[in-house]
Protein backbone atom coordinates (compact mmCIF):
# COMPACT_ATOMS: atom_id res chain seq x y z
CA UNK A 1 0.00 0.00 0.00
CA UNK A 2 1.80 3.28 -1.40
CA UNK A 3 -0.88 6.28 -0.06
CA UNK A 4 -3.07 5.71 2.73
CA UNK A 5 -6.76 5.94 2.32
CA UNK A 6 -8.99 8.52 4.37
CA UNK A 7 -10.10 6.76 7.65
CA UNK A 8 -13.71 7.90 6.80
CA UNK A 9 -13.57 6.31 3.19
CA UNK A 10 -17.03 3.84 3.05
CA UNK A 11 -17.51 0.43 2.92
CA UNK A 12 -19.40 -0.55 -0.38
CA UNK A 13 -23.38 -0.70 0.68
CA UNK A 14 -23.95 -3.28 -1.61
CA UNK A 15 -21.54 -6.19 -0.72
CA UNK A 16 -22.74 -5.11 2.78
CA UNK A 17 -26.02 -6.31 2.18
CA UNK A 18 -24.95 -9.11 -0.15
CA UNK A 19 -22.63 -10.90 2.65
CA UNK A 20 -25.80 -10.14 4.97
CA UNK A 21 -27.73 -12.10 2.96
CA UNK A 22 -25.35 -14.96 3.47
CA UNK A 23 -25.03 -14.64 6.97
CA UNK A 24 -28.80 -14.44 7.69
CA UNK A 25 -29.51 -17.60 5.65
CA UNK A 26 -26.84 -19.40 7.43
CA UNK A 27 -28.04 -18.19 10.53
CA UNK A 28 -32.11 -19.31 9.31
CA UNK A 29 -31.08 -22.69 7.97
CA UNK A 30 -29.50 -23.66 11.50
CA UNK A 31 -32.61 -25.11 12.62
CA UNK A 32 -34.83 -24.92 9.34
CA UNK A 33 -36.38 -28.12 7.83
CA UNK A 34 -36.85 -26.88 4.33
CA UNK A 35 -35.47 -24.38 1.71
CA UNK A 36 -37.65 -21.62 1.61
CA UNK A 37 -37.94 -17.46 1.52
CA UNK A 38 -38.58 -17.68 5.48
CA UNK A 39 -34.53 -18.43 4.76
CA UNK A 40 -33.83 -14.97 3.34
CA UNK A 41 -34.87 -11.25 4.91
CA UNK A 42 -37.06 -9.23 3.13
CA UNK A 43 -38.35 -5.46 3.13
CA UNK A 44 -41.29 -3.58 3.92
CA UNK A 45 -42.60 -1.80 1.21
CA UNK A 46 -45.92 0.29 1.62
CA UNK A 47 -48.39 -2.20 3.45
CA UNK A 48 -45.85 -5.57 1.94
CA UNK A 49 -43.04 -7.59 3.09
CA UNK A 50 -41.05 -7.45 -0.12
CA UNK A 51 -38.46 -10.37 -0.19
CA UNK A 52 -35.28 -10.32 -0.63
CA UNK A 53 -33.52 -9.73 -4.50
CA UNK A 54 -31.26 -13.13 -3.65
CA UNK A 55 -34.77 -15.03 -3.40
CA UNK A 56 -36.61 -13.33 -5.78
CA UNK A 57 -34.21 -13.54 -8.28
CA UNK A 58 -34.14 -17.30 -9.43
CA UNK A 59 -30.24 -17.74 -10.84
CA UNK A 60 -29.47 -16.20 -7.35
CA UNK A 61 -32.30 -18.51 -5.10
CA UNK A 62 -30.38 -21.32 -7.39
CA UNK A 63 -26.75 -20.56 -6.01
CA UNK A 64 -28.38 -20.42 -2.42
CA UNK A 65 -30.32 -23.63 -3.13
CA UNK A 66 -27.11 -25.68 -3.91
CA UNK A 67 -25.82 -24.30 -0.18
CA UNK A 68 -28.74 -25.53 1.27
CA UNK A 69 -28.27 -29.07 -0.40
CA UNK A 70 -25.05 -29.32 0.92
CA UNK A 71 -25.59 -28.42 4.65
CA UNK A 72 -24.87 -30.83 7.04
CA UNK A 73 -27.89 -32.57 8.06
CA UNK A 74 -27.40 -32.05 11.93
CA UNK A 75 -28.40 -28.88 13.50
CA UNK A 76 -24.92 -28.84 15.73
CA UNK A 77 -22.70 -29.33 12.58
CA UNK A 78 -24.94 -26.37 10.75
CA UNK A 79 -24.00 -24.51 14.18
CA UNK A 80 -20.43 -24.65 13.85
CA UNK A 81 -20.47 -23.94 9.99
CA UNK A 82 -22.36 -20.30 10.59
CA UNK A 83 -20.19 -19.99 13.87
CA UNK A 84 -17.03 -20.23 11.88
CA UNK A 85 -17.70 -17.48 8.97
CA UNK A 86 -20.02 -15.40 11.75
CA UNK A 87 -16.80 -15.13 13.88
CA UNK A 88 -14.29 -14.67 10.82
CA UNK A 89 -15.89 -11.18 9.13
CA UNK A 90 -12.68 -8.87 10.94
CA UNK A 91 -10.88 -9.42 7.66
CA UNK A 92 -8.26 -6.76 8.65
CA UNK A 93 -7.23 -9.00 11.54
CA UNK A 94 -5.91 -11.66 9.39
CA UNK A 95 -3.54 -9.27 7.57
CA UNK A 96 -1.32 -8.36 10.42
CA UNK A 97 -1.94 -11.51 12.90
CA UNK A 98 -0.45 -14.36 11.55
CA UNK A 99 -1.46 -16.96 14.76
CA UNK A 100 -4.79 -16.01 13.36
CA UNK A 101 -6.61 -18.59 12.44
CA UNK A 102 -8.03 -18.60 8.89
CA UNK A 103 -11.67 -20.05 8.44
CA UNK A 104 -11.65 -23.57 6.65
CA UNK A 105 -15.38 -24.71 5.72
CA UNK A 106 -15.69 -28.29 5.07
CA UNK A 107 -17.27 -30.40 3.33
CA UNK A 108 -15.55 -29.48 0.19
CA UNK A 109 -19.14 -29.67 -1.69
CA UNK A 110 -20.24 -26.93 1.05
CA UNK A 111 -16.83 -24.70 0.01
CA UNK A 112 -17.66 -25.01 -3.39
CA UNK A 113 -21.11 -24.32 -3.62
CA UNK A 114 -19.85 -20.70 -1.33
CA UNK A 115 -17.52 -20.17 -3.93
CA UNK A 116 -20.64 -20.55 -6.60
CA UNK A 117 -22.80 -18.10 -4.64
CA UNK A 118 -20.34 -15.45 -4.06
CA UNK A 119 -18.72 -15.11 -7.12
CA UNK A 120 -22.05 -15.02 -8.39
CA UNK A 121 -23.61 -12.59 -6.10
CA UNK A 122 -20.25 -10.33 -7.04
CA UNK A 123 -20.70 -10.75 -10.69
CA UNK A 124 -24.34 -11.29 -11.24
CA UNK A 125 -26.21 -10.19 -8.30
CA UNK A 126 -24.90 -6.55 -7.33
CA UNK A 127 -26.01 -5.61 -11.04
CA UNK A 128 -29.11 -5.96 -10.85
CA UNK A 129 -32.19 -3.56 -9.97
CA UNK A 130 -33.76 -5.29 -7.18
CA UNK A 131 -30.21 -4.91 -5.35
CA UNK A 132 -29.62 -1.65 -6.54
CA UNK A 133 -33.32 -0.58 -5.14
CA UNK A 134 -33.27 -2.59 -2.20
CA UNK A 135 -29.54 -1.26 -0.69
CA UNK A 136 -30.84 2.18 -2.34
CA UNK A 137 -27.07 2.33 -3.75
CA UNK A 138 -25.01 0.59 -6.25
CA UNK A 139 -20.97 -0.48 -6.98
CA UNK A 140 -21.10 2.75 -9.00
CA UNK A 141 -22.02 5.11 -6.35
CA UNK A 142 -19.71 3.68 -4.25
CA UNK A 143 -16.84 4.09 -6.12
CA UNK A 144 -17.69 8.04 -6.72
CA UNK A 145 -18.17 7.98 -3.27
CA UNK A 146 -14.71 6.19 -2.42
CA UNK A 147 -12.92 8.80 -4.71
CA UNK A 148 -14.25 12.06 -3.02
CA UNK A 149 -13.76 10.11 0.66
CA UNK A 150 -9.77 10.61 -0.66
CA UNK A 151 -9.67 14.36 -1.81
CA UNK A 152 -11.10 13.62 -5.07
CA UNK A 153 -8.14 11.61 -6.37
CA UNK A 154 -8.41 9.08 -9.03
CA UNK A 155 -5.13 7.85 -8.67
CA UNK A 156 -4.76 4.16 -7.59
CA UNK A 157 -3.39 4.41 -4.36
CA UNK A 158 -1.58 1.51 -3.95
CA UNK A 159 0.61 1.85 -6.63
CA UNK A 160 0.46 6.06 -7.72
CA UNK A 161 1.37 5.23 -11.76
CA UNK A 162 -2.05 4.63 -12.78
CA UNK A 163 -5.39 6.36 -12.54
CA UNK A 164 -8.20 4.20 -11.13
CA UNK A 165 -10.75 5.88 -14.04
CA UNK A 166 -11.67 9.13 -15.42
CA UNK A 167 -14.88 10.71 -14.62
CA UNK A 168 -16.50 13.03 -17.72
CA UNK A 169 -18.66 15.88 -17.31
CA UNK A 170 -22.53 15.75 -16.90
CA UNK A 171 -22.93 12.24 -16.12
CA UNK A 172 -24.72 11.00 -13.29
CA UNK A 173 -22.48 8.90 -11.01
CA UNK A 174 -24.09 5.78 -11.74
CA UNK A 175 -22.90 5.85 -15.49
CA UNK A 176 -19.46 7.13 -14.82
CA UNK A 177 -16.89 4.50 -15.97
CA UNK A 178 -15.17 2.81 -12.43
CA UNK A 179 -11.94 0.91 -11.57
CA UNK A 180 -12.05 -2.60 -11.63
CA UNK A 181 -12.66 -3.88 -7.84
CA UNK A 182 -9.89 -6.19 -6.51
CA UNK A 183 -10.93 -9.11 -4.01
CA UNK A 184 -8.58 -8.80 -1.47
CA UNK A 185 -8.33 -12.63 -0.35
CA UNK A 186 -9.10 -14.24 -3.72
CA UNK A 187 -12.25 -15.47 -4.43
CA UNK A 188 -10.91 -19.39 -5.35
CA UNK A 189 -8.72 -20.08 -1.66
CA UNK A 190 -11.49 -17.72 0.36
CA UNK A 191 -14.77 -18.53 -1.18
CA UNK A 192 -16.68 -16.98 2.23
CA UNK A 193 -15.21 -13.39 1.63
CA UNK A 194 -16.63 -13.30 -1.89
CA UNK A 195 -19.22 -10.81 -1.20
CA UNK A 196 -17.22 -9.19 1.95
CA UNK A 197 -17.58 -5.70 1.61
CA UNK A 198 -14.00 -5.59 4.04
CA UNK A 199 -12.48 -7.58 0.65
CA UNK A 200 -13.12 -5.21 -2.26
CA UNK A 201 -10.50 -2.30 -3.01
CA UNK A 202 -11.16 -0.11 -6.03
CA UNK A 203 -7.56 -0.83 -8.00
CA UNK A 204 -6.28 0.20 -11.43
CA UNK A 205 -6.24 -2.45 -14.10
CA UNK A 206 -2.46 -2.88 -14.00
CA UNK A 207 -2.12 -3.87 -10.62
CA UNK A 208 -5.37 -5.53 -10.45
CA UNK A 209 -5.51 -7.82 -13.33
CA UNK A 210 -1.48 -7.91 -15.41
CA UNK A 211 0.14 -7.89 -11.68
CA UNK A 212 -2.12 -9.55 -8.71
CA UNK A 213 -4.45 -11.99 -10.16
CA UNK A 214 -4.77 -14.80 -8.00
CA UNK A 215 -2.07 -14.76 -6.07
CA UNK A 216 -2.19 -15.10 -2.08
CA UNK A 217 -1.87 -11.82 0.26
CA UNK A 218 -1.30 -13.92 3.27
CA UNK A 219 0.27 -17.06 2.56
CA UNK A 220 3.70 -17.02 0.83
CA UNK A 221 4.09 -20.10 -2.03
CA UNK A 222 4.50 -22.63 0.81
CA UNK A 223 1.69 -22.10 2.64
CA UNK A 224 3.29 -20.37 5.40
CA UNK A 225 1.64 -17.43 6.34
CA UNK A 226 2.60 -13.55 6.34
CA UNK A 227 2.51 -10.24 7.19
CA UNK A 228 0.68 -7.49 4.49
CA UNK A 229 -1.04 -4.05 4.26
CA UNK A 230 -4.64 -4.09 4.48
CA UNK A 231 -5.52 -1.46 2.50
CA UNK A 232 -9.12 -0.22 3.95
CA UNK A 233 -10.10 1.81 7.21
CA UNK A 234 -9.66 0.85 9.98
CA UNK A 235 -5.77 0.13 9.10
CA UNK A 236 -3.33 2.73 7.91
CA UNK A 237 -0.69 1.09 7.01
CA UNK A 238 1.22 2.65 3.93
CA UNK A 239 4.93 3.40 2.84
CA UNK A 240 4.93 6.43 0.42
CA UNK A 241 7.73 7.73 3.19
CA UNK A 242 9.79 5.47 3.46
CA UNK A 243 10.87 5.47 -0.65
CA UNK A 244 13.90 6.39 -1.86
CA UNK A 245 14.97 6.35 -5.35
CA UNK A 246 18.68 6.27 -6.97
CA UNK A 247 19.73 6.60 -10.47
CA UNK A 248 23.17 5.75 -11.49
CA UNK A 249 23.90 6.57 -15.22
CA UNK A 250 26.22 4.36 -17.18
CA UNK A 251 29.95 5.75 -17.41
CA UNK A 252 30.82 7.99 -20.43
CA UNK A 253 33.25 5.69 -22.39
CA UNK A 254 29.78 3.58 -22.56
CA UNK A 255 27.47 6.06 -23.30
CA UNK A 256 29.78 7.14 -26.43
CA UNK A 257 29.53 3.40 -28.27
CA UNK A 258 26.21 3.31 -29.05
CA UNK A 259 24.15 3.06 -25.50
CA UNK A 260 23.25 6.91 -24.75
CA UNK A 261 19.74 6.07 -25.92
CA UNK A 262 19.84 4.28 -22.40
CA UNK A 263 21.89 6.34 -19.92
CA UNK A 264 21.14 4.56 -17.25
CA UNK A 265 23.12 1.66 -15.62
CA UNK A 266 20.45 1.16 -13.28
CA UNK A 267 17.41 2.65 -11.26
CA UNK A 268 16.62 1.70 -7.62
CA UNK A 269 14.00 1.65 -5.80
CA UNK A 270 14.40 1.27 -1.82
CA UNK A 271 12.49 0.92 1.61
CA UNK A 272 15.74 1.13 3.23
CA UNK A 273 14.90 3.24 6.30
CA UNK A 274 11.24 1.65 6.47
CA UNK A 275 11.02 -0.20 10.72
CA UNK A 276 11.03 -4.07 9.99
CA UNK A 277 7.29 -4.53 10.30
CA UNK A 278 6.60 -2.46 7.65
CA UNK A 279 9.53 -4.05 5.38
CA UNK A 280 7.60 -7.52 5.92
CA UNK A 281 4.41 -5.72 3.96
CA UNK A 282 6.34 -3.99 1.47
CA UNK A 283 8.20 -6.92 0.31
CA UNK A 284 4.42 -8.47 0.28
CA UNK A 285 3.08 -5.68 -1.84
CA UNK A 286 5.96 -5.20 -4.04
CA UNK A 287 5.63 -9.03 -5.18
CA UNK A 288 2.22 -9.17 -5.25
CA UNK A 289 2.05 -5.89 -7.12
CA UNK A 290 5.45 -5.68 -8.62
CA UNK A 291 5.65 -1.77 -8.44
CA UNK A 292 8.95 -1.79 -7.73
CA UNK A 293 10.32 -3.07 -11.22
CA UNK A 294 7.44 -1.04 -12.95
CA UNK A 295 8.96 2.06 -11.86
CA UNK A 296 12.19 1.07 -11.59
CA UNK A 297 11.92 0.26 -15.65
CA UNK A 298 9.68 3.76 -15.99
CA UNK A 299 12.40 5.71 -14.32
CA UNK A 300 15.27 4.40 -16.51
CA UNK A 301 12.96 4.88 -19.77
CA UNK A 302 11.94 7.91 -19.74
CA UNK A 303 14.68 9.66 -16.96
CA UNK A 304 16.06 12.42 -19.38
CA UNK A 305 12.59 12.92 -21.26
CA UNK A 306 10.48 13.67 -18.40
CA UNK A 307 13.19 16.17 -16.26
CA UNK A 308 13.29 18.27 -20.01
CA UNK A 309 9.70 18.12 -19.93
CA UNK A 310 9.40 19.09 -16.05
CA UNK A 311 12.22 21.45 -15.99
CA UNK A 312 12.33 23.10 -19.52
CA UNK A 313 15.90 24.34 -18.30
CA UNK A 314 17.66 26.61 -20.90
CA UNK A 315 21.27 25.86 -19.91
CA UNK A 316 22.94 24.49 -17.03
CA UNK A 317 22.00 26.82 -14.38
CA UNK A 318 18.84 27.19 -15.45
CA UNK A 319 18.68 23.01 -14.71
CA UNK A 320 19.87 23.02 -10.74
CA UNK A 321 17.91 26.19 -10.33
CA UNK A 322 15.06 23.60 -11.51
CA UNK A 323 16.17 21.15 -9.54
CA UNK A 324 16.17 22.93 -5.89
CA UNK A 325 12.45 24.11 -6.99
CA UNK A 326 11.25 20.74 -7.74
CA UNK A 327 12.46 18.91 -4.98
CA UNK A 328 12.05 21.42 -2.42
CA UNK A 329 8.13 20.34 -1.15
CA UNK A 330 6.15 17.50 -2.37
CA UNK A 331 3.69 19.07 -5.30
CA UNK A 332 0.89 19.54 -4.47
CA UNK A 333 -0.94 16.69 -6.46
CA UNK A 334 1.30 13.91 -5.71
CA UNK A 335 -1.67 12.39 -4.50
CA UNK A 336 -3.64 12.96 -7.90
CA UNK A 337 -1.12 12.78 -10.36
CA UNK A 338 -0.11 10.02 -12.04
CA UNK A 339 3.83 8.99 -11.35
CA UNK A 340 4.14 12.63 -9.47
CA UNK A 341 5.43 10.93 -6.35
CA UNK A 342 8.19 9.14 -7.87
CA UNK A 343 9.58 11.60 -9.41
CA UNK A 344 9.41 13.93 -6.86
CA UNK A 345 11.62 10.55 -4.99
CA UNK A 346 14.12 10.96 -8.33
CA UNK A 347 14.49 15.02 -7.99
CA UNK A 348 15.31 14.36 -3.84
CA UNK A 349 18.04 11.95 -4.98
CA UNK A 350 19.03 14.14 -8.14
CA UNK A 351 19.65 17.17 -5.49
CA UNK A 352 22.25 15.46 -3.06
CA UNK A 353 24.32 14.56 -5.97
CA UNK A 354 27.92 16.40 -6.82
CA UNK A 355 28.00 18.84 -9.04
CA UNK A 356 29.89 16.63 -11.36
CA UNK A 357 26.85 14.34 -11.46
CA UNK A 358 24.87 16.78 -12.26
CA UNK A 359 26.55 18.20 -14.89
CA UNK A 360 27.09 14.45 -17.20
CA UNK A 361 23.18 14.78 -16.17
CA UNK A 362 22.36 17.87 -17.95
CA UNK A 363 25.06 16.61 -20.63
CA UNK A 364 22.67 14.13 -21.07
CA UNK A 365 19.67 16.22 -21.03
CA UNK A 366 20.91 18.71 -23.35
CA UNK A 367 22.23 15.71 -25.73
CA UNK A 368 18.70 13.92 -26.06
CA UNK A 369 16.99 17.32 -26.73
CA UNK A 370 18.58 18.09 -29.37
CA UNK A 371 19.13 14.76 -30.88
CA UNK A 372 23.01 14.50 -31.24
CA UNK A 373 24.96 12.31 -33.15
CA UNK A 374 27.43 9.93 -31.44
CA UNK A 375 30.41 11.15 -33.33
CA UNK A 376 29.06 14.76 -31.08
CA UNK A 377 28.75 12.87 -27.91
CA UNK A 378 32.38 11.50 -28.49
CA UNK A 379 33.74 15.07 -29.17
CA UNK A 380 32.39 15.93 -26.27
CA UNK A 381 34.18 13.92 -23.73
CA UNK A 382 37.32 14.33 -25.93
CA UNK A 383 38.33 11.22 -26.18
Amino acid sequence: MLFPLNRNTPRCVVFEFLNSELLYFLRASITSVSFSKDLFSSNEDGNERVPSVCWSNIPTQEKFRAIWNNLPQKTKERQRVYDIIDSSQDIDAFFDDTAKELPHVTPPQLSEALKDLTIHLFTRTKELTGTKTQTNSSIGEHFQQFIQANNNSELCPLCGTTRLSQNRADVDPEDQWRADYDHLLCKDRYPIYGAHPGNFFPTCHICNSKAKGAKDLLRKKDGKRRRAFYPLPPSQDFCYQHVSIKVRPKRAVGLVTGEWEEPLSETVVSFAAAPRKIKEKIEVWDEVYQVVSRVEHHISTYLCEHIASDFMANDYADFCAQLTRFSAAPPADWRSMEWRFWWYRVYQHLSRQSESFLQDLWSLIDWKQKQVSDHEMTSTFDF
